[in-house]
């Protein structure tokens, strides 16, 4: 077996270009390496299956090599008189061909990247307290590979199976090392993540007002919400209504009649001429919380029935963790203008005790002229877009007025979803297509 150098004059003798290459891709792969001094199965995967195509297929680096396939057995030869035979093999295999040669092709790409990933059984999973992002910040990346790194041991000592399967299992190994205390102090590793999402998260875009209201709001983001006596009535009146075999639709697909009479009982925002009648269809507010129960992957329509998916009899006797799956779905987790009318109307009620809507609606105006959205939506939608979200809060008795009303506020209610829902903006994000 050779060391660093003479493993390079060995490829040397042969193609300088290729020792070059090869050594390059070595300094780079070790330069963010899940382990101080050894080399996993992981840095191997992210250097030949995203940083090498990446390098050369960029805007700023294509055509970096002449030949993708060529650059990859050299760096397979330095793995391979290294002693590192089984990923040199890595580097050879026939997986590893098929991404360089669709690395041009970006669905394609990213399809075959996603599978050889899962297949290799030491890609971190997503957790029940964040997904990881596609290109995330020193801490992120660095937790990233080393809960790569503990995957890969595991599959090692055979408590994990070596095909990627076992979700559970690999699950609950990245949340023992996201909640193990960092090197330098008494917070956890995921709290280090936490600090560096909200740093980007702050910045993000170019909204001096948004970034204002939402720095001052870093504590509350930061802690989650605590145990709440706090419920959601109505939605939770609805839940239970669909136990079982189900609540039967109406021959149109409405509600029961006996069961929306129930919700028009308990919802204030059907008090004061909100509709009239039995149907769901003349009560705009309960269509409306069958709707986001709906969006939310709590009920669903089978047949004649609207049935509690998996996820909604989970919840059923559990107000706590309603509210919490309630805040996280109510909001979009992408960067759209939608997501941006969000965090304004949140932030805006989070930090006043009571506000006028129009003032939020002038600030949404205000953070979207200064982001730079245009066309429709954009500020000149500022009221229309506000409307539309706080309408779906008062449903929810997040709010205490209507979005019309001359003063609204958020709930007790109302301010744990508004916690929960900005932290799911950061611990959450939406992965590209």
């Amino acid at each position: 077996m050779h060391d660093l150098d003479s493993a390079l004059d060995v490829i040397r003798a042969r193609d300088d270009t290729a020792a070059k290459h090869a050594h390059a891709l070595w300094h780079v792969m070790r330069a963010t390496a899940a382990h101080p001094t050894k080399v996993t199965r992981y840095d191997v995967q992210q250097m030949v299956w995203r940083t090498l195509p990446g390098a050369h297929h960029s805007p700023g680096g294509e055509g970096a090599f002449d030949d993708l396939h060529q650059t990859c057995e050299s760096f397979a030869e330095l793995l391979f008189l290294l002693g590192h035979e089984e990923y040199a093999g890595l580097c050879r295999s026939a997986v590893t061909h098929e991404i360089l040669d669709a690395a041009a092709d970006r669905p394609r790409y990213r399809e075959l990247v996603a599978a050889a990933w899962a297949a290799s059984g030491v890609w971190p999973p997503d957790t029940p307290v964040l997904s990881w992002a596609e290109d995330g910040g020193p801490v992120e990346t660095a937790l990233h590979a080393a809960c790569g790194r503990l995957l890969e041991e595991a599959v090692e000592q055979g408590t994990l199976p070596a095909d990627g399967s076992g979700e559970p299992m690999r699950v609950g190994l990245v949340m023992r090392l996201l909640t193990s205390p960092e090197s330098e102090g008494e917070e956890s590793w995921f709290a280090r993540l936490l600090d560096e999402r909200l740093d980007a998260w702050f910045t993000r875009r170019g909204s001096q007002t948004r970034r204002e209201m939402l720095v001052r709001l870093r504590p509350e983001v930061r802690r989650a919400p605590e145990t709440t006596e706090e419920r959601l009535p109505a939605l939770t009146v609805l839940l239970e209504s669909c136990r079982g075999a189900g609540a039967k639709l109406t021959g149109s697909g409405y509600l029961p009649t006996a069961l929306v009479a129930t919700l028009v009982e308990v919802m204030p925002a059907c008090r004061g001429g909100a509709g009239t009648g039995r149907s769901e269809s003349q009560w705009p507010p309960v269509a409306l919380l069958r709707e986001l129960a709906e969006r939310m992957d709590l009920l669903t329509r089978e047949g004649g029935r609207l049935r509690l998916t998996d996820q909604g009899a989970a919840l059923i006797g559990d107000a706590d963790s309603l509210l919490m799956t309630v805040g996280e779905r109510l909001v979009t987790r992408e960067r759209t203008v939608l997501g941006a009318v969000q965090e304004v109307v949140f932030a805006s009620l989070l930090l006043e005790e009571r506000m006028a809507p129009a003032r939020v609606f002038e600030k949404i105006a205000f953070v979207l002229a200064e982001e730079g959205w245009s066309g429709e939506p954009g500020p000149a939608n500022a009221t229309e877009l506000g409307e539309h979200f706080l309408r779906r809060l008062w449903v929810l008795e997040a709010v205490d007025a209507d979005p019309t009303g001359r003063r609204v506020a958020l709930t007790d209610a109302g301010r744990a979803l508004a916690r929960w829902s900005l932290r799911a903006r950061v611990l959450f994000p939406a992965r590209a297509e």
